[in-house]
Order: structure tokens, then sequence, then C-alpha cells
């Protein structure tokens, strides 16, 4: 692994682990890879090297709760969702700009990585974001029988491993890493709404950053992704109301025969189909 291991002190103190690499040719600027929800940074390892070998400089990173940034003890963790957006983006672009002189930042956003991106405060920093299957969580706007396993897992599942555990058991179900219940909760709230989580951002944070975010997104969503589809995607877009949207969809059969999904955009064995399509939309 040709990165730097270092520990972005937040701005309440929190410590999160995060990777730095240095690109291997003159510098286009610099990428930061923001995780999706309960993905360690590790897993982009692959794709931030190729990104070094196209020019870029890049930066990894985990959630506070998450990989190398998580507390010992997870049960006691009060950390939320939004905590994710709010602070942690926040400070990864505070250190960059600051400690790292970045001028020149392209934002490539996983999932959730790319939804929170309405809460970086110094967006003016960001030259684009490219958005990875974000989409609206809602249940009801996946397909069916997809649906009804979400639907199980937000009315029964978690629950019962709150109740159980104390905090979201998510490895033993094959949903990433464990979480916080704060986090779970707000998840659940999020995904069992229409609206997904615009109270949260209207009421509960009593914020308007989303609408003055006006930085360029490309979204760029996989043909085999229930979650990501045509009509989530758009939706996700309209939290971004100032901002010069584009929207790709990619059929994934034109590249390959293998399962892509939520996920999947990032494994090694596209580098040489799905990943020059990231690095096109970069650009």
């Amino acid at each position: 692994m040709n990165m730097q291991v270092l520990t972005i002190q937040a701005a309440d103190g929190y410590q999160l682990s995060a990777l730095y690499g240095t690109a291997t040719i003159c510098t286009k600027g610099t990428a930061v890879l923001s995780s999706a929800t309960g993905v360690k940074k590790e897993f982009y390892i692959n794709f931030a090297q190729f990104l070094m070998d196209q020019g870029y400089d890049v930066v990894l990173f985990d959630y506070r709760g998450i990989g190398g940034s998580a507390p010992g003890d997870l049960r006691s963790s009060l950390i939320f969702m939004h905590d994710w957006g709010i602070k942690d983006m926040n400070d990864v672009m505070n250190y960059l700009v600051r400690e790292r002189h970045c001028t020149n930042v392209t934002w490539i956003g996983h999932s959730i990585g790319a939804q929170l991106t309405g809460f970086i405060e110094h967006h003016q920093y960001i030259r684009k974001v490219v958005a990875i299957n974000a989409a609206v969580g809602y249940w009801r706007y996946f397909p069916f029988p997809m649906n009804v396993g979400i639907w199980v897992m937000w009315y029964l599942v978690s629950p019962l491993m709150l109740k159980w555990y104390g905090y979201g058991k998510m490895r033993q179900i094959g949903w990433g890493e464990d979480l916080p219940r704060n986090a779970i909760i707000e998840w659940r709230e999020w995904c069992t709404n229409p609206h997904y989580y615009r109270k949260c951002v209207n009421d509960t944070l009593s914020m308007d950053r989303f609408y003055h975010f006006t930085r360029p997104v490309t979204a760029l969503y996989t043909s085999d992704d229930y979650i990501a589809n045509d009509k989530t995607v758009s939706l996700m877009m309209q939290f971004f109301p100032n901002a010069q949207v584009k929207i790709r969809k990619i059929w994934t059969s034109r590249y390959t025969r293998d399962k892509v999904g939520h996920t999947g955009m990032f494994r090694k064995k596209f580098k040489d189909t799905l990943w020059p399509l990231i690095v096109e939309s970069m650009e």
C-alpha cells in the first residue's frame, strides 16, 4: 500500500482514521473518496491507487464509528449518521485546505458519501462532486422483492438488534460494518420516510447549506443497482437545487457480464471497464 497513514483530528476532538496518497505523475488535483454506509476506507484502496496513477492525490477516511475511526464500545457511542456530513466531511475538507493547501478537490462520494456533501461548509474548494449510486433510500421506491427485504430490516430486524445488542450488528447480516445505535435509528427514520432525510436537514438541524451548495454534481448509477434506480437517483439530486447536476445511467451489461450492484463499481475487476468512466466524469 503506497499511502500515508493519517489521523485527522475533528473539530470536536474525535480522531478520524485516514490514508493519503500522492499522485505518481504530475498532479491534476486532489480526490476525496467518501465511503458508503458501513464501508471501510480500505475497500477503496485499489481504486485510490488507480487515481494516483491517473495524476490525483487521494484521501480515504473512515467516518466516526466505522473501521479505524470506531470507538472501543459501540454500545456507549452517541454517534448519529448526520455527524458524518456535518462533522467528518467538514473536518476532512478543513484538513485538506489548511494542512495541504488544496483548492482543487474532486469529491467522489459513494452512496451516503455523496448524499451528505450538502453539509460541507467550504464547498468553494470542491471543483466537482462525482456521486456514485447516491440515491434516496426510501424502501417503497425499491423493486419487489427487494423492498420487502428492506421493510423487514427496518421494521423487524433493526429494532430487535438494538434491543438485544444495543447497536447495529450489521456484519452479522452482511450489511457492512457494525453501526452505533443512534446511526441505526436515524438511518431507519430516513429510509422509512418518502422524503428521506429532508426533515433532518430542514427541521432537526435547521441548516440551509444544501440550498447554498453550488458545485457541479455528476451522478453515476449502475443499471443493476436496485437501490440507486431511475426514480431514487433523480429524487436525490433534488436535494441540491442550486447545483449544476448531470445524471448518467451506466448500463453494466455493455461493460461486463458480472453483477456490479450498489458497491461493485469500486472492485478491482472493473479497472479496465468501469473505472475509466469515473475518471472521465471527474475531468
